[in-house]
């Protein structure tokens, strides 16, 4: 990791990138990925991929550094990836997933700790994380999101809805609300064992 960013750090505009996005984008791989260990490589990878000497190649790969950190991020999660694919696509057919969020009442003005959020969003499984991840925090398009994936469209809009669902979920618990006190609305078992869990 630290060799990697370190060999860079002598060119200027990529000091300034690692300064401005490093930490940015080892957090993004890190919240992908579920492994701490992995943000600092794909950063490094990431700008270990650019060309040294051709100054137009620089200045995009400025701009796509975000894009590459998030494919090399995948791409170290491919088999549990990959085995949550198929998991969520289980979830769907089987309509084990609920639809409804916490009631109202759950958040009562409270805010969010970058610690809480990142508990409660690595708590979902990898693909519906990832899905949500890509689909809503980066705001990559629908179908870039499925190539970036290897799934169809509807498999991410499933996958982001089941995470969106949860993370609502798991930052209720979060805040010590019981989701078995809700008439309405509740998780299907299987993801307040995931919460309760997490």
């Amino acid at each position: 990791m630290e060799s990697k960013t370190k060999r860079y750090l002598s060119q200027p505009s990529l000091v300034q990138m690692f300064l401005d996005r490093g930490s940015e984008l080892a957090w993004l791989a890190f919240l992908l990925t579920g492994d701490m260990s992995v943000g600092g490589d794909v950063v490094g990878e990431a700008l270990d991929a650019r060309h040294p000497t051709a100054p137009f190649f620089e200045q995009w790969m400025s701009a796509w550094c975000r894009k590459l950190v998030i494919a090399r991020a995948l791409g170290k999660v491919q088999l549990p990836l990959t085995a949550s694919v198929s998991r969520t696509k289980r979830r769907v057919q089987n309509s084990t997933y609920g639809d409804q969020l916490p009631p109202p009442v759950w958040r009562a003005g409270r805010e969010v700790s970058r610690a809480q959020f990142e508990d409660a969003l690595l708590a979902i499984d990898i693909f519906p994380r990832c899905s949500l991840l890509l689909r809503v925090f980066e705001r990559i398009p629908i179908e870039d999101v499925a190539v970036l994936l290897n799934v169809d469209k509807e498999l991410v809009e499933s996958a982001t809805a089941i995470a969106l669902n949860e993370l609502a979920w798991n930052i209720a618990v979060g805040h010590d609300w019981s989701p078995t006190a809700a008439t309405t609305g509740a998780p299907s078992p299987q993801t307040q064992d995931g919460v309760l869990a997490g």
